[in-house]
């Protein structure tokens, strides 16, 4: 699954939706008998490492049971990838709006690749209850060749705004940020992006130059 969870999502599935379940590991194996017994026999619960002051099982009990549950009944509609605390599920957009509405306190965003399904959506738009860094509306992917495609009056311009003013835009990314202020080599097929905060933000980047911005995704909070 873990090889091959893009090409799943991109070709077969339309909805990728992520949760934080730091109890997620309580369900392996996945296997219809594992999670019947987590469901149905309560000893499942006792005696496991999981049972610790950091992640307390009782606590969690029911969600552990619910989670079985749906993964039990919607099997052959989904493919999931639990990987603690993140948890990661790809379907069709009815289930997993009713995966989101059944686990809510532990949704964290969701990803489409279909925009005729849900209109507020489309391959560059994540909805989510918190925008990231608590702020920032958009994720610019800077251009693999950009460092070969500004000049250094660009670069600076570049790094100054991103710099000079965290209610704009702000770097997260370790490479970007080493390159851009000269302290680090240039990188060969750079990856990197960046945030800004909304539409407004964006219009300086592309008046540096237009050789700055692959592509943008835009964070919509609901």
């Amino acid at each position: 699954m873990r090889k091959h969870h893009n090409r799943l999502f991109f070709g077969q599935y339309t909805h990728k939706a992520v949760f934080r379940m730091p109890w997620c590991a309580w369900l392996y194996p996945t296997t219809d008998a594992h999670l019947q017994k987590l469901i149905s026999d309560p000893s499942t619960f006792t005696g496991h490492i999981l049972d610790t002051d950091i992640i307390k099982v009782k606590k969690h009990k029911h969600d552990i049971i619910q989670l079985a549950a749906f993964i039990m009944k919607n099997r052959n509609q989904i493919k999931f990838r639990l990987q603690s605390p993140v948890s990661i599920f790809y379907g069709n957009h009815d289930i997993i709006i009713e995966m989101i509405n059944e686990f809510w306190d532990y949704w964290v965003g969701i990803t489409t690749t279909d925009p005729k399904k849900i209109g507020l959506l489309d391959n560059k738009t994540v909805v989510c209850k918190r925008l990231p860094l608590g702020k920032y509306q958009y994720q610019v992917h800077v251009d693999r060749k950009m460092p070969f495609k500004l000049n250094e009056n660009q670069k600076n311009l570049l790094y100054k705004y991103l710099t000079q003013n965290d209610e704009n835009a702000k770097i997260t990314n370790k490479n970007l940020s080493q390159w851009l202020s000269g302290q680090g080599a240039i990188h060969y097929n750079l990856n990197g992006y960046f945030y800004v905060r909304d539409e407004k933000a964006l219009t300086p980047i592309y008046m540096i130059s237009e050789h700055i911005v692959d592509r943008v995704v835009k964070f919509v909070k609901v």
